[in-house]
């Protein structure tokens, strides 16, 4: 996983300071880093907003990668540590942080799992923003926002049946876009919760 799947952004050297390269890696990385960083904080709009700062300082310093992995990685490190700076700085240490800390292994691990579940679902979210607009929103509304077929159709404008046929066009198109069982883990997402 990472930007190689962007063919704009090859295995060269990436430099932030460069508008393509900037957009390529905060399209491939901005909703799974928040994602990530929701594992450390209390709240999404303080993962984006970590994550927007992360970018911003990125676009400042005109940070230059040695290839992709290397800008996966960084991005990765940069956002935790940003989320552990944000809850020292700021007397928020929560019981999940103070156990993140006692433990440096399980944070390690901790790390590479919450890296990988972030990808994952980046690449859930890369699929959903590709679907047709209306599908997308409609998706977007019922498997994440977790409204029902009613309120979807309410908030949109749309009969109850036009939201059926956009979901099931949606999950259509996204079963040959997602390798593997992502579909699955996506659609079960709720209940495993």
């Amino acid at each position: 996983m990472g930007i190689q799947r962007n063919s704009d952004i090859g295995a060269k050297s990436l430099n932030m300071g460069d508008t393509h390269t900037f957009d390529g890696l905060f399209r491939a990385y901005f909703a799974p880093l928040c994602h990530f960083a929701e594992n450390f904080v209390a709240s999404d709009d303080e993962a984006k907003d970590l994550v927007e700062d992360l970018f911003v300082k990125l676009w400042k310093k005109q940070q230059v990668f040695d290839n992709a992995q290397h800008a996966q990685a960084y991005l990765y490190r940069c956002a935790r540590n940003a989320c552990l700076n944000y809850l020292k700085h700021g007397q928020r240490l929560t019981l999940k942080h103070e156990i993140l800390i006692a433990d440096t292994d399980t944070i390690e691990e901790d790390y590479l799992t919450q890296m990988i579940r972030s990808e994952v679902w980046g690449e859930i979210y890369r699929a959903i923003e590709n679907l047709p607009s209306q599908c997308s929103k409609v998706i977007t509304m019922s498997y994440i926002d977790g409204n029902s077929n009613e309120e979807i159709a309410d908030a949109l404008n749309l009969s109850l049946q036009t939201v059926k046929n956009h979901k099931v066009r949606g999950l259509h198109i996204l079963k040959d876009a997602l390798p593997g069982n992502l579909l699955m883990l996506f659609i079960l997402h709720d209940f495993l919760m």
